[in-house]
């Protein structure tokens, strides 16, 4: 599947792999409501995400609108690309340590140019 819940102490981990369209978004909707109605953290880990269905996309938005209870962690180019494309990007942002202004979240390549930038690529 292409999609995995993994209950942990602080929540639950939705990791998201390879290609996701419009067939699994029902499964995925009706998987994570059990971590909705208990109002769990949901760390999203997108990495290993090829492409994603406009339908993997709202529910994505949806968990990402409930700021307290949602986390983004690793992404892929894929996973970036599909939020742009979308103009959504700015959904998917972390706030920096006592920054006023919340920095969206780069996409892999843009890490690793970076560091490759800064010697350590």
């Amino acid at each position: 599947m292409p999609f995995e819940l993994q209950t942990t102490a602080a929540g639950v981990e939705l990791i998201l792999a390879g290609r996701l369209g419009v067939q699994q978004a029902r499964p995925l909707w009706d998987a994570l409501q059990p971590a909705l109605a208990a109002q769990q953290t949901i760390h999203l880990q997108a990495v290993g995400l090829d492409e994603i269905d406009t339908s993997i996309v709202q529910i994505l938005v949806r968990l990402a609108c409930r700021k307290d209870f949602f986390q983004l962690g690793a992404t892929s180019d894929s996973f970036f690309s599909a939020l742009q494309h979308r103009g959504l990007e700015k959904l998917f942002v972390q706030s920096s340590a006592g920054a006023e202004t919340p920095t969206p979240v780069p996409p892999p390549s843009q890490l690793l140019a970076k560091s490759a930038r800064q010697g350590r690529g």
